[in-house]
């Protein structure tokens, strides 16, 4: 009899065992995959976005490409086989973008790389668990066609795409480039790419599998495709043609100025649409990896720099703004050299202009001059007007990456900073700032946040992007005396040889020394042009701007004439005649 019960309590036992492991599976196990029901998910990568050119010319484009996969459980050659048959051709894609022979030391480490290519190959064919596994991406159509030679069964291949360069390396540093983040997903890096990169990624897509209790594929299973959703694209405000025409003066100026790089950028003053934008040297965005990281920052936003008599523009704008000037009124110090707070300040060559009015300390660069005007602004005032102009803070450009330059505090002034700041030594700015700071008197005192995109489309709808902020910085009375002094800066100056005749054009050159530990190194400079055109309506304001030229120092000698060439150019590219005709 206590036989008989024990066997029958077994029995329940065992049923109640079976029913609760059923309804395990039935219910809490689906309950807790309810978000996606499967066991495994496989990600379906999802197109991303084009970026275009104001005349809708693609900069971005996406490229057939492909994913190579495997389905292990139907493989049935040595998956070591599988491997080598397939990894010297994903690797060699990778080095047929270099045109020269490869050296000794590139031939060792495309060895080694297919090597490690093979045994992650074998490695994830020989997981019989696995129904479905990602071999590699960005497949191209010849590589694919090589492979499906072999007919190897288990190996296939779904849709992928891979960044397209229709200009090559055209506003590789305004673009960015799109690489691999921790998770395998395309990411955008720099620049535009990585800015929007949200915009731009679109949402991957999937497949589920249903694998059964000991963790295999069931082949018969439930799935639920989920289509990839592709990402939306920019359209910008950039010129085709005027960004072609800056990056090859660019290219060449930077050449026969020996200059270790350049940067120049054009914006519209009314809007602050950036209409070109170029540094030189550059890199190749669809070979990023080619490249030395020191290539990806974009100068034009990234780097920080002592603006040099850039910036004596600011200082004559506050004071003018106050009326604490007018550009006829005389400088009584500007016989000699300064002594203040310890230290002597003279001028950049050496000549004094005594009586100099406002407007020729503009013309003549002077840095006495310009003393003279800060201590009638005072560190309060002259602080607010930096401000005002943007400097210390970001101006909000649609790019990654963008710096904020540097301002001392203001209690930490001493009576040298305010004497040094109104030549622009002792404060770091970006060449944005530069712009956007010029641009406001361009645009009769009132500054315009700059942008670059105008749109972003997806499918089936359309995003206008706001323009940017606006705020008045200086009156528009200050504004157009500072313009006639520019004028006479670029009609008097240096530089005068090489403005296209019948034109007025509103400039002011910069001359830099670059600190070096502790000290200033006479022959390493940042020299540069900044102005507008035309003088009385302007289209554009552009800034020109070389680190350590080596034919000359000076900005009058390389970045001025750049400035005239670029600016000649694009009078002739918009149809702008010159003055009176």
């Amino acid at each position: 009899m206590d036989r008989i019960r024990i066997f029958q309590v077994s029995i329940y036992f065992l049923a109640f065992c079976i029913l609760a492991r059923l309804f395990y599976w039935q219910f809490i196990s689906s309950v807790s995959s309810s978000s996606d029901s499967f066991s495994q998910e496989i990600k379906l990568p999802a197109a991303r976005g084009e970026i275009y050119t104001s005349d809708d010319f693609p900069l971005v484009a996406n490229q057939e490409a492909f994913i190579l996969y495997a389905k292990p459980n139907e493989i049935s050659q040595d998956p070591r086989k599988v491997a080598k048959t397939v990894a010297p051709f994903l690797i060699s894609e990778k080095y047929s973008t270099s045109e020269a022979k490869l050296t000794e030391d590139e031939q060792k480490q495309k060895d080694t790389e297919t090597e490690n290519k093979e045994n992650e190959i074998a490695q994830k064919i020989s997981n019989k668990k696995l129904f479905w596994v990602q071999l590699a991406r960005k497949v191209s159509l010849l590589t694919k066609k090589k492979i499906d030679e072999f007919n190897i069964k288990g190996l296939g291949f779904d849709q992928d795409s891979k960044r397209f360069y229709p200009e090559a390396s055209m506003s590789a540093h305004l673009l960015g480039f799109v690489g691999s983040n921790e998770d395998g997903d395309d990411t955008g890096y720099f620049g535009l790419e990585g800015y929007y990169n949200n915009q731009l990624k679109g949402k991957n897509g999937r497949i589920g599998q249903v694998k059964d209790p000991f963790g295999f594929p069931i082949l018969v299973g439930k799935y639920r495709p989920l289509e990839p959703k592709k990402g939306s694209s920019l359209y910008l405000s950039i010129d085709r043609a005027a960004q072609f025409i800056v990056e090859e003066k660019l290219r060449q100026a930077v050449d026969k100025y020996g200059a270790k790089e350049g940067t120049v950028i054009v914006a519209d003053p009314s809007s602050g649409n950036i209409i070109a934008m170029a540094s030189y040297p550059t890199y190749n965005p669809s070979i990023f990896g080619e490249f030395s990281e020191d290539y990806f920052k974009n100068p034009s936003v990234a780097d920080t720099y002592e603006p040099g008599s850039t910036f004596k523009l600011v200082t004559m704008a506050a004071a003018l703004d106050l009326s604490l000037v007018t550009p006829n009124t005389v400088c009584d110090v500007c016989q000699g050299p300064r002594k203040i707070g310890g230290y002597e300040i003279s001028t950049w060559n050496n000549k004094y202009y005594p009586n100099s009015t406002m407007t020729e300390v503009i013309q003549h660069s002077d840095n006495i001059g310009m003393t003279f005007v800060s201590e009638k602004l005072g560190v309060d005032r002259f602080y607010d007007y930096i401000d005002k102009f943007g400097f210390g803070k970001t101006t909000g450009l649609d790019l990654q990456e963008e710096a904020s330059g540097f301002i001392r505090q203001k209690d930490d002034w001493k009576p040298i900073d305010l004497a040094t700041a109104s030549f622009g030594q002792g404060l770091a700015v970006t060449p944005i700032q530069m712009v956007q700071a010029v641009q406001a008197i361009a645009n009769n005192g009132v500054a315009v946040t700059p942008k670059i995109v105008q749109k972003i489309k997806s499918q089936g709808t359309q995003e206008i992007v706001k323009p940017g902020g606006k705020h008045r910085v200086i009156s528009p009375k200050t504004a157009a005396q500072l313009t006639e002094m520019m004028v006479n800066a670029v009609d008097q100056g240096e530089a005068k040889a090489f403005v296209p005749k019948g034109y007025r054009i509103a400039g002011k050159t910069g001359t830099a020394q670059i600190p070096v530990a502790g000290h200033y190194d006479p022959n390493k400079t940042i020299a540069s042009f900044i102005g507008f055109a035309p003088a009385n309506k302007p289209k554009f304001v552009m800034l020109v701007r070389f680190r350590e030229p080596s034919s000359s120092v000076f900005g009058s000698e390389t970045a001025a004439p750049t400035f005239f060439s670029i600016a000649k150019d694009l009078f002739g590219y918009w149809g702008i005649s010159p003055e009176g005709k």
